[in-house]
């Protein structure tokens, strides 16, 4: 691995202001902050499990992503930080052998019966794991979190349980257009408070067309975009001072298009097999 990658780091602001990683002076692929998507999914670990996280921060990822769902029992469970789990979509189908809704679900009945389905023996069957397990452990290695809202709508008291969760913590919250209702929820939660500072993100496929700089930067000073953003939109948020991740790296013709358009941050499902493509760029 080059120096300049060797030289991430996490900077953690003075006081209560948290930021997230700052790339060298030197821009290129070789300085772009990883981020570790649903944990870096692989073929070995499923999605959003521990096991997936550690294989991330092994290979070095700077920042550690991960989407989330509230539970049955959410946000009057007996643990009240709890029923947050990470996972990327609303139900248990695609990726574990249970069924049905995770608002169906106490956390109690999916951490005793539900594991992730991907090429692991029954001894080493990898569990779903909770917001505050992830932060526990991303603090642990002093590694940012970015967590992406998966619901338009959530109660004052979910957002008040989120927050809580994660305001002691370098995080990124971030949401689509879609869901903005959700994200500022916590965002008047925590500008009413002067001791913790969580940052934000808007995210966007283009699907609807690109945002403005102005839409964006109403959100927050992060902006997550496919990589399919055009070179001309990915100047234009630059100038402006937003800082754009690319989204979501698979392949090295994935890693050649973000590379090309020198994004603050890649967003990619194999950290190893990138840090691979990477180290030959040098």
């Amino acid at each position: 691995m080059g120096n300049a990658v060797r030289a991430l780091k996490v900077l953690i602001a003075a006081g209560a202001a948290l930021t997230l990683v700052a790339p060298t002076a030197q821009a290129n692929v070789l300085d772009q902050v990883v981020i570790a998507h649903r944990g870096g999914a692989t073929h070995t670990y499923g999605e959003g499990t521990l096991a997936s996280y550690k294989e991330s921060v092994k290979n070095h990822a700077d920042i550690l992503d991960g989407d989330i769902h509230w539970t049955k029992d959410s946000p009057k469970d007996k643990d009240k930080l709890g029923s947050i789990i990470i996972i990327h979509d609303s139900t248990l189908d695609r990726i574990t052998n249970c069924k049905g809704k995770v608002s169906s679900w106490l956390w109690s009945s999916i951490r005793d019966k539900c594991f992730v389905n991907v090429g692991v023996d029954d001894k080493r069957r990898h569990r779903l794991i909770r917001l505050k397990d992830l932060v526990a452990y991303a603090n642990s290695k002093g590694k940012p979190l970015g967590i992406g809202l998966k619901n338009s709508k959530i109660t004052n008291a979910q957002a008040k349980q989120l927050w809580n969760t994660i305001k002691n913590s370098n995080v990124q919250l971030e949401a689509p257009l879609s869901r903005l209702a959700a994200l500022n929820k916590v965002k008047k939660l925590d500008k009413a408070d002067p001791k913790h500072k969580i940052n934000y993100a808007l995210t966007t496929t283009g699907a609807a067309g690109w945002p403005s700089v102005s839409t964006a930067k109403s959100v927050g000073k992060y902006l997550h975009a496919r990589l399919e953003l055009p070179a001309s939109r990915m100047r234009a948020y630059k100038k402006a001072g937003l800082k754009v991740f690319l989204f979501t790296g698979k392949t090295t013709s994935d890693y050649k298009k973000m590379a090309a358009l020198d994004p603050y941050g890649v967003v990619v499902d194999d950290v190893a097999k990138f840090q691979r493509w990477r180290d030959k760029q040098t």
